[in-house]
């Protein structure tokens, strides 16, 4: 699938998947015109890689993860899960804090009446 099919597919810009590529998240096969092409499989990468980076993941803890599944079966289930873990909990005190600011926010706006 050539990029431009690939990026609509996916719902992301062309600009978005040379992203992944220059960062080493999907790798793309180069045609005899040059053109990148994705395989199914990559796209399914690319898509995995999509909805992680939109729950928090940066492109470095993503290679990261990725080197880990690349390992091996064992370690990946250990580092995948605890990587994830990982993320849900900074997510959750992210959460929490902005709870916090806001709680604060709207105590300051109710008492400057």
């Amino acid at each position: 699938m050539k990029i431009q099919e690939a990026a609509r597919h996916l719902g992301v810009s062309s600009r978005v998947l040379r992203h992944y590529e220059a960062a080493g998240l999907v790798v793309a096969r180069r045609t005899m015109n040059g053109y990148r092409s994705f395989s199914a499989a990559e796209i399914e990468r690319a898509a995995w890689v999509r909805d992680l980076i939109a729950s928090g993941f940066s492109t470095r803890e993503l290679r990261n993860l990725f080197t880990a599944l690349e390992d091996g079966p064992r370690r990946a289930r250990v580092n995948c899960s605890a990587v994830m873990q990982d993320k849900l909990d900074q997510i959750d005190r992210a959460i929490a804090a902005l709870r916090r600011r806001r709680r604060a926010l709207a105590r300051r706006l109710a008492g400057s009446d």
